[in-house]
């Protein structure tokens, strides 16, 4: 009974913080670390992203990290996505399954936005130089089944943002929770019904870059 209230009181502010957080104003054009908005893993991209109440594998600890603690075993995830103009996109990530623990992960986001050509407003066609960009996050999962339908995952990041000479980075937090239901489920039991999942991520301080290419 006192698991199933702590379970009820974590769903509720879950709720509540999904309501806030889809109430903020977006401010377009001023955010940083973007990049951190492309899905992981070929089968949540397929599925149009919808793979936060899916998620059971290593990519867990992009979209849900509560996910990961259906890993029956250790595993890994490697992915490298080819985007436009030279941009590409790599994750690593690995998981861990401690016994009676929970299970621990590691990711690591790099997005490579390749060489381009300085420019100025003398020399708007290029100087001749090129300069150098990229993104990457770091994050170190832990997630845990609290009884048998309900489960809880949090993830820790470190962000950072490099463009020439100026740099920028951040921490954050990665909060979810996965519920199996019996709702449509032809045997009656949970882990044949409804899934339910809510996750919040990237919560954490703000980005400013800082350098001699900064204003």
């Amino acid at each position: 009974m006192k698991n199933n209230l702590i379970i009820i009181l974590m769903i509720f502010a879950f709720s509540c913080l999904n309501i806030m957080y889809s109430q903020t104003i977006n401010r377009y054009g001023t955010t940083a670390a973007n990049f951190l908005e492309i899905g992981v893993g070929s089968e949540a991209n397929a599925m149009g992203e919808a793979y936060v109440a899916v998620a059971n594998d290593v990519s867990s600890i992009y979209w849900n990290p509560a996910g990961l603690s259906s890993l029956k075993q250790s595993s890994a995830l490697f992915m490298i996505q080819p985007w436009f103009v030279d941009i590409d996109m790599l994750f690593a990530g690995g998981a861990m399954v401690i016994p009676k623990v929970g299970v621990i992960g590691f990711g690591i986001t790099h997005l490579d936005y390749g060489e381009m050509e300085v420019t100025n407003l003398e020399y708007q066609e290029g100087t001749g130089e090129l300069f150098q960009a990229s993104d990457v996050a770091a994050a170190f999962t832990f997630s845990r089944k609290i009884v048998s339908w309900f489960s809880f995952g949090s993830s820790l990041k470190y962000i950072n943002s490099n463009i020439w000479h100026s740099s920028a980075s951040a921490f954050a937090v990665d909060l979810g929770v996965l519920v199996n239901t019996s709702f449509f489920s032809f045997t009656g039991k949970n882990k044949d019904g409804m899934n339910i999942g809510m996750s919040i991520s990237n919560y954490g301080t703000r980005m400013k870059y800082d350098g001699i290419d900064s204003y």
